[in-house]
C-alpha cells in the first residue's frame, strides 16, 4: 500500500524474508536481522556520512539522533504478540513500525525535552477536535508535568485567528487551567507547518486559558519573513494550476482553497472520501512541478485532501528548538535532535511529517489510539522534573 512506504522498514522485512547475500545463501533469523539493524543504526548515529554501513543499503537515510534499543523493543513486542514464533508469516510492515516506535521511545526517554505532535489523525480524527474526555488530554498534561515542552506542529494554518485553534483544542486548554503557570507555558501550537506560533495566555480574572499569537520577529529569526512574497505567490500560482488540472483529470469532488501561505484541494462530499491513489498522484505531480522553486515548501497528501504549504515541519520544529529552551525546568539555550520527539501519521514520500526526521527523533502512528498507547508507554520512562 502507498500508505505503508518506508525504506528502513522495507529493508528489515526484506532481510527477514530473503537471504541477505544470495550468492552465499546467507539467511538470518528474525532476531539476528533486528540485532544486525540495531548495530548498523547505532553505528550510523556516530558516523552518518558516506562510510555508514546503513547508508550502503539505504542511500537516502537521514541522520539518526540517538542510539536505538531495537532488541529491547523486539523482545517487549514479542512478549505480547509472539510474532517471532511464526514460521510462515513474516513480520508485517505495521509490526516492524510498532517495534521501531518502541525502540525510539526507550532510546529518547532519558534525554527528552520536547514532544511535538501532528494534529489530524494523530491526536484526533481527521478534521476533528479534542475534547476533555480524550485520553490525549491526560497524556499531554502528563508530559507537561514531567517538565517536557509539548507543541502541536500542524499543517492547519489560521493566520491571526487563534480562536480557530482554540475551538479544535478546547479539551486541552480546559485541562491546562489546573496546571501551574510554568507547566501551562510549556504548551504551544505551531500552525501552517512553520508559519504561525502560539503560546498560552491565562485570563487573570476567570483563569480561562487561550492562545496568543507570537509575533514573527520574536521567533522566526528572519526565516520566513525574508522570503520574497512575489516568489511565494509564484509558487502558489503554479501549485494552484496543477491542482485544478488534477481535479479535472480525476473528476474529483474537490474544491480549491487558497490561503496566505498555502494552497490545496479538499473533499466537498460528505458521504465519500477521495480516492487515496488519485490524491497520491496529485501530490507527486505537484511536487514535480515545484521541484525548481527555491522557497521551502511541502506538497503532501493529507488522506482526504492535498495541500501545498510554504515551509515544512523541519523548519517549524527547529524554530521551536530555538524558542522553548527558557521554558524548561532547567533553562537552556536550545534543543538538539536527541532531545526532541515528533509524532505523526504521514512519513511517506507524500507525507508532511517526513521532513521532521531532519531535526528530531520520530514515531510513526496511524491513528490517535496508537498515539495514546505509545505515549502512555513513554510517560513512565520519564523522570520527574
Amino acid at each position: 500500500m502507498l500508505k505503508e512506504e518506508d525504506p528502513l522498514i522495507e529493508l528489515i522485512r526484506e532481510w527477514i524474508m530473503a537471504p541477505i547475500d544470495e550468492s552465499a545463501g546467507l539467511q538470518l533469523t528474525i532476531m539476528e536481522v533486528f540485532a544486525l539493524v540495531e548495530e548498523m543504526i547505532n553505528e550510523h548515529v556516530v558516523n552518518w556520512g558516506p562510510t555508514s554501513r546503513l547508508r550502503k543499503y539505504l542511500p537516502t537515510v537521514r541522520r539518526i539522533f540517538a542510539p536505538m534499543k531495537l532488541m529491547e523493543a523486539v523482545r517487549q513486542y514479542d512478549e505480547a504478540t509472539h510474532f517471532s514464533k511464526r514460521k510462515r508469516v513474516a513480520p508485517t510492515f505495521k509490526e516492524v513500525r510498532h517495534i521501531l516506535n518502541l525502540a525510539t521511545i526507550h532510546s529518547i526517554a532519558p534525554t527528552l525535552k520536547m514532544v511535538t505532535f501532528d494534529a489530524d489523525d494523530t491526536i484526533y480524527e481527521d478534521g476533528g477536535t479534542i475534547s476533555a474526555a480524550s485520553e490525549m488530554v491526560g497524556v499531554i498534561v502528563g508530559l507537561l508535568r514531567k517538565g517536557v515542552v509539548v507543541s502541536l506542529v500542524t499543517a492547519a494554518g489560521y493566520p491571526g485567528e487563534p480562536h480557530r485553534y482554540e475551538a479544535r483544542l478546547h479539551g486541552i486548554l480546559e485541562a491546562l487551567e489546573a496546571l501551574t503557570p510554568a507547566e501551562r507555558s510549556r504548551f504551544l501550537v505551531m500552525g501552517g507547518e512553520c508559519n504561525y506560533l502560539h503560546v498560552t495566555s491565562t485570563n487573570p480574572e476567570t483563569g480561562k486559558v487561550s492562545l496568543r499569537v507570537v509575533p514573527g520577529r520574536e521567533w522566526k529569526d528572519g526565516r520566513g519573513e525574508r522570503w520574497d512574497q512575489a516568489e511565494v505567490d509564484a509558487l502558489l500560482d503554479v501549485a494552484e494550476k496543477v491542482l485544478r488540472e488534477m481535479v479535472d483529470t480525476f473528476q474529483m469532488t474537490a474544491a480549491v482553497l487558497r490561503k496566505e501561505r498555502a494552497i490545496g484541494i479538499y473533499n466537498t462530499s460528505t458521504t465519500k472520501r477521495l480516492c487515496y491513489e488519485n490524491l497520491e498522484e496529485t501530490a507527486l505531480t505537484v511536487q514535480h512541478a515545484l521541484r525548481n522553486h527555491t522557497i521551502p515548501h511541502c506538497a503532501f497528501n493529507g488522506g482526504n485532501d492535498v495541500f501545498v504549504d510554504i515551509g515544512n515541519k523541519a523548519l517549524g520544529i527547529s524554530a521551536l528548538q530555538r524558542f522553548v529552551g527558557p521554558l524548561l525546568p532547567t533553562p537552556q539555550a536550545g534543543l538538539e535532535g536527541h532531545e526532541c520527539l515528533h509524532i505523526g501519521d504521514r512519513f511517506t514520500r507524500t507525507g508532511n511529517d517526513t521532513r521532521s526526521r531532519d531535526v528530531a527523533s520520530t514515531v510513526w502512528v496511524s491513528n490517535p489510539e496508537e498515539t495514546g498507547y505509545i505515549m502512555k508507554t513513554l510517560l513512565p520512562l520519564l523522570a520527574d522534573p
